[in-house]
């Protein structure tokens, strides 16, 4: 990520991410739910953009990177 210029690239992470995963502790006796988190590579923040138009120098608390986060539609199990 270039922050001088407000800029990045996606050479990190995969484009899609496949895989089984188990419950170790389900029991199908039991209501269960299920979901995902996912996390994008990280990018500039609104206020990286703003500091490399403006040409100007944020003070150090002021956050430069963002890293969005999505979560799945759960998946209701119901015995």
């Amino acid at each position: 990520m270039d922050l001088a210029r407000a800029s990045w690239t996606n050479t990190i992470g995969d484009p899609e991410l496949i895989g089984v995963w188990t419950d170790p502790d389900f029991d199908p006796s039991v209501r269960a739910f299920y979901y995902a988190r996912v996390l994008e590579i990280p990018t500039p923040r609104w206020t990286a953009y703003d500091a490399a138009y403006f040409k100007v120098k944020m003070a150090d608390h002021v956050p430069m990177v963002t890293q969005e986060r999505a979560f799945t539609s759960p998946i209701w199990y119901n015995p």
